[in-house]
Formats: C-alpha cells, sequence, structure tokens
C-alpha cells in the first residue's frame, strides 16, 4: 500500500515537471515567432528603402507584414528633414514614441512598442511623422523615391 502511493507521488512529479517544460517551449517558440516577425519586417522596410530611394519620382504601394499584436507602425522623420511644429503633436499623441525618437536611436515604432529597436536610414515623412493603422497583419504604404531617400506616406485607396 505504501509502494502505490510512492508510486503515485512520484507519477505526480514527473506529470507537473512534464507539464512545466512544455508550457516553457509553447512559451519560447511563440516569443521566438514574434522575434523573426519583428526582424521581417526591419528587412522588409529596409530592402524596400534602398530599391526605391534611388528611382527618382517612382512611385510604389508596398504592404508590409507587422507582428501580430501590431496596431499601429508610425515613421517619424529627421527634425533637419522637415521643418514646422509636428514635433509638438508627436509628442502630444504619442509621448512614448517622441521619447523613443529623440534618443536617436529609433526612427519606426510598432505599437504597441517592440523591445527592439528600428532605425531605418534614409526614410522621410512629409508631415514630420505618419502613423499607419495595421489591418489584417499588414501596413499599405506609399513610397515615393527621391533620390537619395524614400519618402513614406500612408497609401490612400
Amino acid at each position: 500500500m505504501i509502494g502505490q502511493v510512492f508510486i503515485f507521488i512520484l507519477a505526480g512529479l514527473i506529470f507537473v515537471l512534464i507539464l512545466g517544460y512544455g508550457y516553457r517551449a509553447i512559451n519560447n517558440f511563440i516569443a521566438r515567432g514574434a522575434e523573426v516577425q519583428l526582424l521581417d519586417f526591419r528587412n522588409e522596410l529596409e530592402s524596400m528603402v534602398n530599391t526605391i530611394k534611388r528611382d527618382y519620382g517612382s512611385v510604389q504601394r508596398v504592404e508590409l507584414r507587422v507582428p501580430t499584436q501590431t496596431e499601429e507602425a508610425c515613421f517619424v522623420s529627421n527634425a533637419e528633414d522637415v521643418p514646422g511644429a509636428w514635433e509638438t503633436d508627436l509628442q502630444q499623441k504619442y509621448p512614448l514614441v517622441y521619447n523613443a525618437w529623440t534618443t536617436g536611436t529609433e526612427n519606426v515604432f510598432l505599437i504597441p512598442r517592440q523591445p527592439t529597436p528600428l532605425l531605418v536610414q534614409d526614410i522621410m515623412v512629409d508631415a514630420g511623422y505618419v502613423c499607419v493603422p495595421a489591418v489584417n497583419g499588414k501596413v499599405s504604404l506609399r513610397v515615393e523615391g527621391t533620390g537619395n531617400r524614400a519618402k513614406i506616406n500612408p497609401w490612400q485607396q
């Protein structure tokens, strides 16, 4: 009788350990999947910018896949590129984005914020910044080549 109790306790302990390991493994797979989605987004964006920026006057519609939790993708110009009062507007509407942008290490933001900073060289936005809503895991952009930069705006249908 005591032997059976010991076997049941041991079996229960092994069952709990297997469940714990499985839970951690699944969470790890999900986290890795989100990282891969973020890296794919960054690589697609950089590739698109490098391709289009040299082709002066060309306009393309670009749909970029974003990580599944993303509600908006925001693109911010350098302050020197677009003069005006848009920085105050950015600070009021998106204070976390503004604070991260002022450090100079990011100019592309996914909302909710991602842990990995995204800095894409040679992008410009007419209004200083633009936030494009993600629809079905994608953002639609109008990208225009200016010779040395890619001008990004939302795609108007």
